[in-house]
């Protein structure tokens, strides 16, 4: 069995700094390469001579004319283009393979008008749908990710949350969703590691590191995490904490220049004397070393699918605290690997960081337990595994039962 995992066309794997799809895509393949399975990771390039780091990735050449023209600025609407584009000069090579495996909308859109030949599977990683009420925009890309999930011959939820809410609002039929959460390489993203670099790095020596990882956006909730660190020092009086935002200032992962949302954060930083730092996009090395060198990591958002975030840091053997949004509450467990708070609600977090902060048996306790998590249920060992049935399954269904 040949498989193709399609990556998005946006981010060049193997991703350096971000990028969750294409993560999930690079790291997919492989792991199923691993597994003995004839899998290739998919991917745009823009330079006719480029020279794979590994001969699983097969890339498309992909810039074009209407790029230049149409996309001077980065925008949903020039990386739906690009997504477009990418696909199509893709089905040049994929006739040639039993299963394609799609993870973004227009991607999987425009795989499921041009495929004849594979067995299309779609991954959905989009976090809006479980929302009732969403913009212009994402109204659009619901019509076209449905399509492309109904066009499919298996569709992947995430979890429980997203399976629900792609039966109910995509209208997809249930028996051919199946639930496998994202994967986490536990020997990249492990507890423990040397601190020096990165406590002289962003001056970490002596604090309490409160860690966020992602796109500094309003949907993402920093702003929630800033107001639960000046309320953490007004009504405790813990004055020891330091937030490190990780992640690109500007909310596209090819541009770091701060957004006004960013900044607003640093002034409020600065009105109320807040020790935090903005990093910026880091490259992924740096990035596991302050996974291990934090004690919590925190994921304020209104909205996700499943964050990668969340067991990259389980698997570093720091606990979790996230907002009960999307599928959050899927892998956060109370008490076991983490809390769980309300969306919004800056001061029932203040209050799960100070309990973290302050009870060292239950910090040890809950990272052990996160870790362990992260190894048997959230390793890329099993959750290839699993996909791999799932692909057995689209080609012959009458034997391969799931």
């Amino acid at each position: 069995m040949r498989i193709a995992i399609v990556s998005s066309g946006l981010i060049e794997l193997p991703p350096k700094k971000g990028g969750a799809v294409e993560s999930y895509v690079y790291n997919l393949a492989r792991h199923l390469r691993i597994l003995g399975i004839d899998a290739y990771a998919i991917d745009c390039t823009k330079k006719a001579d480029h020279e794979n780091q590994e001969d699983f990735i097969l890339r498309v050449k992909c810039d074009s004319h209407l790029h230049k023209v149409l996309c001077k600025e980065a925008s949903a609407r020039c990386d739906a283009l690009k997504e477009v584009v990418f696909a199509r000069r893709a089905t040049k090579i994929l006739d040639e393979f039993d299963v394609v495996h799609a993870n973004t909308a227009w991607v999987g859109f425009t795989l499921s008008l041009l495929l004849r030949k594979p067995r299309l599977v779609y991954t959905c990683h989009n976090p809006l749908w479980p929302e009732d009420q969403v913009h212009f925009g994402e109204k659009i890309v619901r019509v076209v990710e449905g399509h492309a999930m109904r066009r499919a011959h298996a569709v992947i939820a995430l979890n429980n949350t997203m399976k629900r809410s792609i039966e109910a609002k995509a209208k997809v039929g249930p028996s051919k969703i199946f639930i496998v959460p994202n994967g986490v390489d536990t020997e990249f993203y492990k507890p423990n590691l040397p601190c020096e670099r990165v406590n002289e790095e962003y001056g970490l020596e002596g604090k309490k590191v409160v860690l966020f990882v992602g796109r500094v956006t309003w949907g993402k909730g920093v702003h929630i995490l800033l107001k639960a660190i000046k309320h953490l020092r007004d009504r405790y009086n813990f004055r020891d904490v330091k937030a490190l935002i990780v992640g690109p200032l500007s909310g596209f992962y090819k541009s770091d220049k701060p957004s006004s949302y960013v900044q607003l954060l640093m002034n409020y930083a600065k009105a109320n004397n807040l020790d935090v730092v903005f990093t910026g996009s880091v490259d992924l090395d740096m990035l596991r070393y302050i996974y291990s060198c934090s004690h919590v990591l925190v994921l304020p958002s209104y909205f996700e699918a499943f964050p990668m975030v969340l067991i990259e840091a389980m698997a570093s053997g720091i606990p979790v605290v996230g907002s009960r949004a999307g599928g959050i509450p899927d892998i956060i467990e109370d008490g076991v690997n983490g809390f769980t708070f309300p969306v919004g609600d800056h001061i029932a977090l203040a209050e799960k960081l100070y309990t973290l902060l302050t009870d060292e048996a239950l910090h040890k306790n809950i990272a052990g337990a996160a870790r362990q998590i992260a190894e048997t249920k959230y390793s890329w060992k099993v959750i290839a595994n699993k996909l791999l049935k799932v692909y057995y399954h689209t080609l012959l269904p009458s034997r391969y039962h799931l």
